[in-house]
């Protein structure tokens, strides 16, 4: 039902976004693209067929446009556009696909990427990022997976709490636990210290933004609009989701489904409501 939905409003905001460029063409700017798994074996959104994926990111490679994550934040952090528009590849969660699908295909590329990393779905093999729903599994990867991709030039490692709860549920005590423990935990395995965080579900609010920036240099979200002011700790980050598949990837890419998070939201309430 969640994937129809997005397709059914994918085409018209599609168009609706070209015809507006058209008419306001946008500057060249830096667009942070989020990633999950890359297999197609769990029935969710986050979870994209390998053979889509590689396509997404052969067409990117094509495009010689995708920087790393402190290349981006260093010409946001100065207010500077690039000369052509410019794509960041995150992934989140840490699940074992990354290592064997993703890292390999980095690698072949030369595409650089952050993967953003639950520690405690590391150490204990639960996985927290799909608590929601319990009727899933899912791999990690491990330790010495991190540490061979941290010693590669194409993977970048944030921390991403260590059991991915919702932070604006938490006491900030609690808070301040899930973002310590994974800097504990990288320092300990592998002697380096993330500086990027991610927030869990891509929910944030200032007093956490606030308490995220005691312990790292930037944080992540997720599904906002692009142009909005600059800020380290709320970057925003285009979804994708298995619903682009092949047709509209280009089309977010460009900018024309940057409205689709918040059109979704809004048809998801309607329905619910209807419902009752």
């Amino acid at each position: 039902m969640q994937q129809g939905l997005r397709r059914a409003l994918k085409t018209p905001l599609a168009a609706w976004g070209a015809a507006s460029q058209a008419v306001r063409p946008s500057m060249p700017g830096i667009a942070f693209l989020g990633y999950h798994s890359v297999t197609g074996r769990l029935p969710l959104e986050m979870d994209l067929p390998y053979p889509v994926f590689r396509r997404q990111l052969e067409t990117l490679a094509a495009r010689r446009a995708v920087v790393a994550y402190d290349e981006a934040l260093a010409w946001l952090a100065a207010g500077r556009r690039p000369p052509a528009p410019r794509w960041v590849l995150t992934f989140d969660d840490g699940y074992e696909d990354f290592y064997t699908h993703v890292f390999p295909l980095l690698a072949a590329l030369h595409l650089p990427a952050t993967l953003f990393v639950t520690t405690g779905f590391v150490d204990d093999g639960v996985p927290y990022p799909l608590m929601a729903r319990p009727d899933l599994t899912a791999a990690p990867v491990t330790w010495r997976m991190l540490g061979e991709m941290a010693a590669s030039p194409w993977v970048t490692l944030g921390a991403h709490t260590h059991t991915h709860p919702l932070l604006d549920t938490l006491p900030a005590a609690r808070v301040e636990e899930e973002l310590v423990r994974p800097l504990e935990r990288f320092q300990r395995e592998l002697g380096l210290r993330p500086r990027h965080f991610a927030y869990p579900r891509a929910i944030w609010n200032p007093a956490l933004a606030a308490q995220v920036a005691r312990h790292y240099a930037s944080a992540v979200a997720g599904g906002e609009e692009r142009g909005a002011a600059w800020d380290a700790y709320r970057i925003p980050r285009l979804p994708i989701r298995r619903s682009d598949g092949r047709w509209f990837f280009g089309p977010k890419l460009r900018g024309w489904l940057d409205g689709e998070e918040a059109a979704y939201r809004l048809l998801h309430r309607l329905l619910q409501r209807l419902r009752r």
